[in-house]
């Protein structure tokens, strides 16, 4: 799916994150949007991304507002507190339009991971959307796949696939299932990224996003075709409450029985 170091390795993490879409569908389908995100209180995002050899990892972490949409039948409705992580790998080495010159273009294919938004506001902890996207197949077809201009201060991650490949992004959520899905989508997008986004050693047009950390103004969307189904759990509090009535009425029980016994055994007695 910022923080501080040195100017020129952040400028190269800014975008890989970027904007991360990642569909499963037809070409042709028509998701329907049932969710979207935006940051907290105008807070920017904190983004990393690092590099070691032939392995690019980007990762994330910050607190936000997620909204369900289109919905009905869910138990709190507008934007709710959530903290959202992410973490994506890629081994391939991002190809440029030209020469990887500033203005130009990068491409980078093949990333694979996880990102989550876990409740924060009403019910802490239920998970309210969480997906993994994988590549499952040539790194240049399947996964996630980042793109952007050097120098600028957006970018994009995006994925795609057809019906019969619906493993490259896989959704779920503690209020909704997803039946008979067609197409998935999540989109993750930055921008002011701060610093801009740069790359490391040029060598034939390719290069990898330079390492380091950044912030940036975070928003996304995510749909499906058909849209979800909602399923509302039972709420942690009603369950343990459900726990206590039950275990109550047991020990209340366990009295009355022993006084009617007792009662017995007295008047055998007399």
């Amino acid at each position: 799916m910022g923080i501080s170091v040195k100017r020129g390795l952040l400028r190269g993490l800014a975008v890989p994150c970027a904007l991360i879409v990642l569909s499963v569908g037809p070409a042709l389908a028509t998701p329907v949007t049932f969710a979207q995100f935006v940051q907290r209180n105008g807070a920017s995002q904190a983004w990393t991304i690092s590099t070691a050899g032939a392995t690019t990892t980007v990762s994330a972490s910050a607190p936000v507002y997620f909204s369900f949409s289109g919905v009905s039948g869910l138990p709190f409705s507008g934007p709710e507190a959530a903290m959202l992580t992410l973490s994506a790998t890629s081994t391939q080495i991002g190809s440029c339009t030209v020469s990887c010159g500033a203005g130009d273009s990068l491409t980078q294919f093949g990333y694979a991971g996880t990102f989550s938004f876990i409740d924060a506001g009403v019910a802490p902890g239920a998970n309210l959307l969480s997906g993994t996207f994988a590549v499952t197949g040539s790194p240049a077809t399947t996964g996630a796949q980042f793109s952007a201009n050097i120098g600028s201060g957006n970018g994009s991650f995006t994925a795609s696939a057809t019906a019969g490949n619906l493993n490259q992004l896989v959704l779920t959520s503690a209020y909704l299932a997803f039946l008979n899905e067609t197409d998935e989508v999540a989109s993750f997008s930055l921008s002011s990224l701060v610093p801009n986004f740069s790359v490391g050693t040029v060598t034939n047009n390719q290069a990898y996003p330079a390492a380091g950390s950044f912030n940036a103004a975070g928003s996304g969307t995510f749909s499906s075709n058909p849209g979800p189904v909602p399923t509302v759990p039972e709420p942690p509090t009603f369950a343990l409450l459900a726990a206590s009535l039950f275990g109550f009425g047991l020990v209340r029980g366990g009295r009355k029985f022993a006084r009617k016994l007792g009662t017995k055994s007295a008047a055998s007695a007399t």
